[in-house]
């Protein structure tokens, strides 16, 4: 073993330790004292770009099998229920040219964890049924993305540059690449490139633990040097991603959703090179400022684009495409021209002159506070984020890595600035209605390949800066020196500071995570905003029109991590401002004080109107999951209509009537808020002087609105059919409580933490039902209660009702096995996740801003919960489990398709589910009232 000293943060409390295991993996250890849970990860330089040109898609699928038994532990499942039952999670992905696998678990059960997640890469079994099962598994998961935009998208990509280049091949696998064939089994494949690729000095893992540092090192040796070391490193990739027939092309792509976009790339070599200077991402902040006198200003002034990102784009080992996208209108659609001249006069000003070292200055000293007062992390995050950094970066760096921004030299500067070149690009003109002569193969976009003409490249080359396009100028929400509350002033939940009728404020210091940050809640109580649904859709709409209009003025607050979010919340809009608490109430007065003053042009009005409708006509398309629980959601919150009733008001809504629904907007205006983080109590009384002098301003003030919701108590089992634009057939089952009481909640977040993993390998892993497959604790209304859900491409809604139906009875069965023991370990498992600590100011900000929502003044729910499910005894559970999967429980079926011949199922639609349900609430207000 050897070591290295790691550079990290002097207010970083973890301990670090690098070493290099003899079989050459290297392993970063992190001891976190206050982490409750422990956590590893493993990542290895193995990729799809590996994968066998007879076998596209082999990486991913061995990561799926990696999973399913191995010589220590050959029970297909073990690993994920071992993890599961002690409060623990897992998951995996397969990128490009890296592969990662990461879990945590309660710290007591870390060194068995450990067992099992090292045995997965020293003897997997690779067994012949579970080959045969998993190949189907990949095939759902590919037939689940058959209309996924982003990957329609990207296999254009593919088909269109180098196809020596390992991007060009297949990366996802189906039934047809992952096939045996005349060469081997798909088995003898799959052991084959386990044996070629995977090797202990291609990987890097890292071990999170309260554990001190020598006992990680301990178990790092112990479970992990026996992983093989047969391989050399990898040799580095230098077959071109482009060849020049590849550049100065447009791509038009036909998208499935209805969008319209520019997108512009210039290619670039391996950046990793330059990491300490980070000016890839310094020249995106340029090109993609969205302040008075930028390159969106300019345009949407024009009224050619809504949006503009820069940055963006693929990257690898010996390649990085930086695009810039454009989100279209309807006339910047037919002038892509005069887009691209912009483009390329903001270019033009970067590179006559130096670079810029005040801006420089100020995106150094951003990178450096977040160096110095770092978010924190889970376990899980943090392993997951190193061992990957481990492939990225020398060890010392492994952390600062990021953070790490040194002045570069000129020569630097402008030679990175010479591949944003005419001849250097390539353009991707995303739009429904665009010219197209071919189909990309496995996802069949329609799409075209022209060349650009030799005039457009050359007028290009030659644009000049012009006047109305500058750069950013000195920010001025850098302001101020920043200081840290002493930790005497930490106070442990949040007091009501003021109180009124029409205003409630509730104040905490924090200062457990040593950080300069605060965060800001305002709840605008709005009864007109709910009056009716037109209004419903009108408010969505005037809070786009109100980012719209104050996003050039604010931009400035983005770039220095002040965060200001906007969105239509329960019965009115909700404002949260987070980031350092510099400037920040003031830029929370600037947002409030615009709000009555709105001028809203006609102009914008259609534009966002047609937007939000697009986007809206879009979730049609989503895929048939989310779509049902998008219809549960509607069908059981008074205020959050369907997605379609919605669309069918903004069609209708003039720009007449929707000043005239602005002008009643902030009537009756009743204000709940929160300050928490490194707040001082004098910055909590300005808050409180600030909203009161908001509101002298409005027309009147009101109390606290009831909270409302729907039950579907007493109703019985209803199927509910929600006809999908998508070949996979799905089915959501939604048991909520029949009262909302904390027994209740221990009860259903139990059973769902028991059935969550059973469910999954019974339906997934050993009958192949779907790819999407799973339990989910699911509240509505502070109701408890549990949905299960599956989507497949090939089996039926009523199989997968029966194939549910028959889990339930085995289940039930299995129950009678339960012992004790048993029961106090599952118990265990779910405890030690709610009592698992804020991991972050933000994760604290948001668990007080739901309670005082919830009305949970006392702010002990969780606590309450954790009482009642340490009181809770075996038979009341199996007893209640029982009750939960009878087959007259009241619960709503929700499937995109009829029922079977199920008798005791009543078929509604959701209309008259949903009227049913309102007429059974006492009390609630179903009256329209006019804009």
């Amino acid at each position: 073993m050897n070591n290295c000293p790691i550079l990290q943060s002097p207010n970083d409390p973890r301990q670090y330790q690098y070493l290099t295991l003899p079989n050459g993996l290297r392993v970063l250890l992190v001891q976190q004292n206050d982490s409750e849970k422990s956590a590893a990860a493993l990542t290895v330089n193995v990729g799809h770009f590996d994968d066998p040109h007879d076998r596209e898609g082999l990486a991913h699928f061995l990561e799926h099998m990696l999973f399913l038994g191995s010589k220590q532990y050959p029970t297909a499942g073990d690993y994920q229920h071992f993890i599961s039952h002690h409060g623990g999670s897992h998951n995996a992905w397969t990128g490009t040219e890296h592969s990662s696998f990461y879990f945590d678990i309660d710290a007591a059960f870390f060194a068995p964890a450990l067992s099992r997640f090292a045995d997965m890469f020293i003897q997997p079994l690779f067994s012949h049924d579970y080959v045969e099962k998993e190949r189907h598994a990949i095939e759902a998961e590919f037939s689940l993305k058959l209309k996924d935009d982003g990957r329609r998208i990207y296999q254009v990509h593919k088909e269109s540059i180098n196809p020596a280049h390992p991007f060009a091949k297949f990366s996802v696998g189906n039934l047809e690449t992952l096939a045996d064939n005349s060469q081997s089994t798909l088995q003898q494949a799959l052991q084959t490139f386990f044996t070629e690729q995977y090797s202990a000095n291609r990987m890097t893992l890292t071990l999170v633990s309260a554990q001190p540092l020598a006992e990680l090192a301990a178990l790092a040796e112990q479970h992990f040097a026996a992983l093989s070391a047969h391989l050399p490193a990898k040799a580095a990739l230098s077959t071109p991603l482009y060849l020049p027939e590849h550049q100065a092309v447009q791509l038009n792509i036909q998208p499935h959703r209805n969008s319209r976009k520019l997108v512009v790339s210039f290619a670039l070599p391996d950046i990793q090179r330059w990491y300490r200077h980070k000016l890839i991402s310094f020249i995106a902040h340029l090109l993609g400022d969205e302040g008075d006198g930028s390159l969106l200003c300019y345009l949407k002034k024009q009224g050619l684009v809504n949006q503009l990102s820069a940055g963006g784009g693929i990257d690898g080992s010996n390649y990085k495409d930086f695009t810039v996208a454009f989100e279209l209108t309807d006339q910047g659609l037919q002038q892509r021209d005069t887009i691209l001249r912009a483009l390329f006069s903001a270019i033009a000003l970067l590179k006559q002159q130096p670079l810029p070292q005040q801006l420089f200055a100020e995106r150094q000293k951003l990178l450096q506070w977040a160096y110095l007062y770092q978010e924190p992390a889970t376990a899980l995050q943090t392993a997951n984020h190193l061992s990957v950094s481990l492939q990225h970066y020398p060890a010392h760096d492994v952390i600062f890595g990021d953070y790490r921004m040194e002045l570069p030299d000129v020569q630097l500067y402008q030679q990175i600035l010479g591949y944003f070149n005419s001849h250097n690009m390539r353009l991707m003109l995303i739009a429904p209605d665009v010219y197209t002569d071919r189909q990309a193969r496995w996802y069949h976009t329609p799409y075209s390949i022209t060349t650009l003409p030799a005039q457009l490249l050359t007028e290009l080359a030659q644009q000049t800066p012009i006047d109305a396009i500058a750069l950013p100028k000195a920010n001025p929400y850098l302001q101020g020196d920043i200081s840290l509350l002493t930790p005497d002033a930490h106070q442990t939940e949040p007091q009501l500071l003021y109180q009124d009728p029409g205003l409630s404020l509730w104040y905490k210091a924090d200062t457990e995570f040593a950080s300069p940050k605060g965060h800001c809640f305002v709840q605008l109580n709005l009864p007109h905003s709910v009056a009716c649904c037109v209004n419903m859709a009108a408010i969505r709409l005037w809070v786009e029109l109100f980012m719209d209009n104050v996003n050039q003025q604010f931009y400035p607050a983005t770039t220095v991590g002040l965060v200001y979010q906007v969105h239509v919340q329960h019965q009115g809009i909700s404002l949260h401002t987070s980031g350092l608490c510099n400037n920040q109430l003031q830029l929370l007065a600037d947002l409030l004080n615009q709000m009555p003053t709105q001028q809203f042009s006609a102009e914008r009005f259609e534009e966002l109107k047609t937007q939000l409708y697009r986007h809206w006509q879009n979730s049609s398309k989503n895929k048939p999951i989310a779509r049902l629980f998008s219809q549960l959601s509607a069908l059981l919150q008074p205020h959050n209509p369907e997605i379609e009733q919605l669309a069918d008001e903004l069609a209708q809504l003039s720009f007449t009537d929707f000043i005239q629904f602005h002008r009643h907007l902030l009537q009756q205006v009743h204000i709940e808020a929160l300050l928490l983080g490194n707040w001082h109590q004098e910055q909590a009384q300005r808050l409180q002087q600030l909203l009161q002098g908001w509101q002298t301003t409005l027309v009147s003030t009101a109390t606290r609105p009831a909270i409302k919701s729907l039950t579907i108590r007493d109703l019985g089992p209803v199927w509910l059919q929600q006809p999908v634009e998508h070949n996979d057939n799905a089915l959501v089952i939604y048991l909520p409580a029949n009262a909302a009481t904390v027994e209740n909640t221990a009860l259903f977040m139990l059973a769902n933490h028991l059935i969550s993993p059973e469910y999954f390998h019974q339906l997934r892993t050993e009958q192949q039902l779907g790819y999407l497959v799973g339990t989910g604790y699911v509240p509505l209304n502070m109701l408890p209660g549990v949905a299960f859900y599956v989507q497949s491409p090939n089996t039926d809604c009523n199989t997968l009702y029966e194939a549910t139906v028959m889990f339930f009875r085995a289940f039930l069965a299995d129950t009678a096995a339960l012992t004790s023991t048993e029961f106090m370990e599952l118990k265990q498992g779910l405890l030690a996740q709610l009592q698992e600590r804020d991991n972050s100011l933000g994760a604290r900000a948001k668990r007080f801003w739901l309670a005082i929502g919830q009305q949970d003044s006392r702010f002990d729910l969780t606590q309450r919960i954790i009482v009642a499910l340490q009181q809770l005894e075996l038979d009341q559970f199996v007893q209640f489990l029982h009750q939960l999967l009878r087959p007259d429980y009241d619960a709503i079926f929700l499937a995109t398709a009829a029922p079977g011949p199920h008798s005791h199922l009543q078929q509604k639609t959701a209309a008259a589910l949903r009227q049913q349900l309102l007429q059974m609430q006492i009390g609630f207000d179903s009256s329209y009232k006019v804009l």
